[in-house]
């Protein structure tokens, strides 16, 4: 059969490119080491930028919201093998990625611009730290298995499919998404502090906060009980806001 070794390279092409893809954001959150960074492009007026800006945040988590969903993965697999479901789901990913760094429209008034550089490196390490928070957050469910490698590796090795589980131990006994927590924060880790930052950093936590509840009532139908009881007890996104 040729469809299984050549589901395993079409995974492993869109590992390579998801990967490409968060090093691209790493470095347009910071302007650093991109083409385009958060900063760079055509300055409109703020009001107008806002918009834009707002409008491309919510349509990235539209699409990560929608096609994670139960429903959709179901309809989807009707057409998108299962092996591969994952890797196209990374590839339309990297191309929303492309379109929101090539319309986003740069807000570059000031809030804070460090000196020193101990303080731009301080900022740096931090931002370091929650991009490794988000990668080892991957690696505790299954890195492999979240980037679409490991579906196609188990249908070219023909083993039957794993049921999934639940993880609470590590970074998951303090949140039960800090992957989502990144997302928030990472765009205000950086010594020159921009209202674009807050722009991108603000519709996510927004989008966030709205998007969590279906992707949770997704969790509960699959997982049952077992994730009512690690909601209760574990807060979403910040470790001291512990449910009574």
């Amino acid at each position: 059969m040729l469809k299984s070794p050549i589901f395993l390279a079409y995974a492993i092409g869109g590992y390579i490119v998801g990967q490409l893809s968060l090093m691209y954001l790493m470095g347009f959150f910071i302007d650093v080491a991109v083409p385009k960074g958060i900063s760079a492009g055509v300055i409109t007026s703020p009001f107008s930028a806002v918009l834009i800006d707002v409008a491309l945040v919510l349509v990235f988590g539209l699409h990560h919201s929608i096609t994670a969903r139960a429903s959709f993965k179901r309809w989807w697999t009707m057409f998108i093998p299962a092996p591969i479901e994952r890797a196209t789901y990374l590839f339309m990913t990297a191309a929303m990625t492309a379109g929101l760094v090539y319309f986003w429209h740069p807000i570059p008034i000031t809030i804070w611009k460090v000196d020193g550089l101990w303080a731009i490196n301080a900022f740096y390490v931090a931002y370091g730290l929650v991009w490794t928070m988000m990668l080892f957050a991957t690696f505790q469910f299954g890195h492999l298995d979240f980037f679409g490698v490991r579906q196609a590796w188990v249908n070219f090795r023909k083993h039957p499919p794993q049921p999934n589980g639940i993880t609470i131990g590590l970074l998951y006994a303090l949140v039960r998404h800090p992957i989502s927590l990144g997302w928030m924060i990472a765009p205000l880790m950086t010594p020159h502090l921009t209202v674009g930052h807050v722009v991108f950093s603000g519709a996510a936590f927004l989008y966030i906060i709205a998007a969590t509840p279906f992707e949770e009532a997704d969790l509960i139908e699959e997982l049952g009980n077992r994730y009512r009881q690690y909601r209760k007890h574990t807060p979403a996104y910040f470790p001291w806001f512990r449910q009574k």
